[in-house]
């Protein structure tokens, strides 16, 4: 009899173990898959959190490889509420196709997990894909920087125009680069600039002569009449040397 009650104490106790065992796991979390999901929106979508880097830097992509680009494709100042970014394959069938106006529609964006071009914010009007080719009636651009898939947009679309290298660069609201690999100089090609400057600083592009930028700074975001100016390499053969900021 004893050893019957002894038996039963026994599973009794590791009932209860398993009981709270499952009760944990039932407990944990769920931060970790919310989490993969919001980081696949934002690799897709280039939407980034505060902690998140821009989409124009990727951490886990190397975007600076310019090797055997023409330029870039970029938005139009011709784009409108009613216009739909168009992409296509190479037998003319539409590949992908989004539109920036997609909140005022009530709707939601219509993203695609292939779809991380150089540079892209849908909330932002922020677009722009290195062209590496064309013929006649359109332009060869990459759409995914991981993967190097290429598509086709038309020359004839109205809400797309191509953009050279130096025309991208110099219109981008601000730039940085390693300023210990990478020094700031009085002239292109010139000797090192001799200046402090503060922490919190903001370089602005100004003109590009040849692989070399010149920037302007101030430490604020507003220009002012004695602003900082100097030249930085920006590029090197088939690398960019320069990270580009969009918006402020």
């Amino acid at each position: 009899m004893k050893n019957f009650i002894f038996l039963c104490l026994v599973s009794l106790v590791l009932t209860s173990e398993a009981c709270s065992m499952r009760s944990d796991e039932t407990n944990v979390p769920r931060a970790n898959s919310e989490q993969l999901d919001r980081d696949k929106l934002n690799r897709t979508t280039g939407i980034r959190t505060e902690t998140d880097a821009p989409p124009h830097a990727t951490a886990q992509i190397d975007k600076s490889v310019i090797k055997n680009t023409k330029g870039l494709i970029v938005l139009s100042g011709r784009y409108g509420k009613s216009d739909y970014i168009r992409f296509y394959n190479e037998d003319g069938t539409l590949w992908y196709e989004f539109t920036f106006y997609y909140a005022t529609a009530g709707g939601k964006f219509e993203s695609n997990e292939d779809f991380l071009p150089f540079a892209f914010h849908p909330d932002y009007f922020s677009l722009a894909l290195k062209c590496t080719g064309e013929d006649k009636n359109r332009y060869e651009v990459i759409v995914n920087e991981e993967t190097e898939l290429k598509k086709f947009v038309r020359k004839d679309d109205p809400t797309l125009k191509f953009e050279t290298w130096d025309e991208h660069v110099t219109k981008a609201f601000a730039v940085d680069f390693n300023q210990a690999e990478n020094p700031l100089r009085e002239s292109p090609d010139g000797k090192a600039k001799n200046v402090d400057l503060p922490k919190e600083l903001t370089f602005h592009p100004v003109e590009v002569k040849g692989e070399w930028l010149k920037v302007r700074w101030d430490g604020l975001q507003q220009p002012k009449k004695d602003a900082g100016l100097g030249w930085v390499k920006w590029r090197d053969n088939d690398h960019i040397l320069v990270e580009l900021f969009y918006f402020a």
